[in-house]
């Protein structure tokens, strides 16, 4: 890393100035167009570390990340900014999921229900992601009538029972939505698999162990995000970097001016 001090700028900045009229605002514009390409590509980085991000490069997410270079027509100095940042809109969808991680807004449900991924969905620990095969899009969640030959409606004990029998009859993996809250006061999406049975002491057969999974709680229409300062550490890791990207525009801006001069 080159060491930069003021005495270093200052010399830059008064030969850009004597070399051409614009040498110092195109070495300042090119510095911050570079500063916004690095900060880019760090909060890129860093966004892939912090979420969880399918499909590789290609993600709308990932994609949605852009950065403006300083304007060209300016030539005021004090005027010039470059940006990075997430788009509003990418391929005319709106795209601002980072600014909500990024701030740790609180997330209000259009619908009925705010979607909440449980613990249990989490792989067991709510630090880890959601499990390829428990994404919202993979769960299919079915009511009573979709699963139960004879379904029973407003009991949501029954249809528990009921739900269990299929899962274990059917030895398949049943996403269900029962119809209100269970005893213990939970709703939302409820994963039953095939536990296995044993003979109770009435004679009949049991699933062994539990059976039933709360994979996504609908029991609040808000959700409050957790801050992921992404951007924000790349700016931070950035911004002291500006002073040698300066030197190395400045660098290349006087090799430019100096080479006009010499014959071809």
């Amino acid at each position: 890393m080159i060491d930069v001090d003021d005495k270093d700028l200052k010399r830059y900045t008064q030969n850009l100035q004597n070399a051409a009229k614009y040498a110092y605002p195109d070495a300042v514009r090119s510095t911050l167009s570079k500063a916004a390409y690095e900060t880019s590509l760090l909060y890129k980085a860093n966004v892939k570390k912090e979420l969880t991000i399918r499909g590789g490069s290609s993600n709308i997410v990932l994609t949605s990340i852009h950065y403006e270079k300083a304007q060209y027509k300016e030539k005021v100095v004090d005027n010039m900014a470059s940006y990075v940042g997430q788009q509003s809109k990418t391929y005319g969808k709106p795209t601002e999921q980072l600014r909500k991680q990024e701030l740790g807004e609180t997330l209000h449900a259009k619908g009925k229900f705010t979607l909440k991924a449980t613990r249990f969905t989490r792989g067991g620990s709510y630090k880890r992601f959601v499990q390829k095969e428990n994404l919202i899009s993979r769960t299919n969640a079915l009511h009573i009538e979709d699963i139960a030959q004879h379904p029973i409606k407003n009991n949501v004990k029954q249809q528990f029972k009921q739900a269990i029998a299929v899962a274990h009859t059917t030895h398949k993996t049943i996403n269900f939505i029962p119809d209100g809250e269970t005893s213990g006061h939970k709703f939302g999406i409820f994963q039953f698999k095939d536990t296995g049975t044993k003979i109770g002491k009435d004679g009949k057969k049991h699933a062994k162990g539990k059976a039933a999974k709360l994979l996504y709680s609908f029991k609040d229409k808000n959700q409050n995000l957790k801050p992921h300062p992404m951007l924000k550490l790349a700016t931070e890791k950035v911004a002291p970097k500006i002073g040698e990207f300066y030197c190395i525009e400045a660098e290349k801006r006087l090799s430019k001016e100096m080479s006009k001069n010499l014959k071809k």
